[in-house]
């Protein structure tokens, strides 16, 4: 599971993404995500569209496609595979469809976290993704922040805004105080020891 919340590029991980895949088809997502960046990386965007064809069909099919929870990060991320297919069109309308669902629920907790980030990244709207990764890290957003903002293909038209690099170095800089702290907790005694865990890609 470490390896698919890291979307590591590993072997092992595809593997495992895979089996995931055959064993949870309904919770997919994030293994399927895993799957199509490698495909991305490969240059195969057929083969990642073909991917959410067998797992995600009626994002494909559906004229106008129900986006809900169980799918609508599968949308997103389908959207930046039919972008690079060519297929706008289908992508504007996943994008715009999983916009409106994700407007229903929370950002925190089991919500969104940087849906909204990704969505207005991939339609070109870089101002708006930066308002609302700014809005996300004010509201205390962290969750797979590692990833998100440093490896995910959805961000990438980000990366080289200094905006958006001076909020991945400030959200750094507060994970660094914060394992600081848990670290000085251990040498007090208050806390048992945390293994460390390594989020090196390969």
């Amino acid at each position: 599971m470490l390896a698919l919340n890291l979307r590591r590029k590993d072997a092992s991980s595809l593997d495992f993404a895979r089996k995931s895949i055959a064993s949870f088809p309904l919770r997919a997502g994030m293994a399927l995500a895993v799957l199509r960046n490698h495909e991305l990386r490969e240059g195969r965007p057929a083969e990642a569209r073909a991917l959410y064809e067998r797992h995600n069909p009626e994002l494909l099919s559906e004229d106008d496609p129900i986006i809900d929870s169980n799918n609508y990060g599968s949308a997103i991320d389908l959207a930046w595979v039919l972008i690079r297919t060519g297929e706008r069109d289908r992508a504007d309308l996943l994008l715009d469809r999983s916009l409106e669902y994700i407007q229903t629920i929370p950002r925190l907790g089991f919500g969104y976290g940087i849906a909204d980030v990704e969505i207005y990244a991939l339609q070109g709207d870089k101002q708006k993704a930066l308002s609302a990764l700014r809005q996300a890290i004010d509201e205390g957003w962290r969750v797979h922040w590692w990833y998100d903002l440093k490896h995910d293909p959805n961000l990438e038209s980000l990366h080289d805004e200094p905006e958006f690099q001076a909020m991945v170095a400030e959200i750094e800089a507060d994970m660094a105080a914060q394992l600081a702290r848990v670290r000085e907790m251990e040498r007090n005694g208050e806390l048992e020891p945390i293994p460390e865990v390594s989020a090196t890609t390969h």
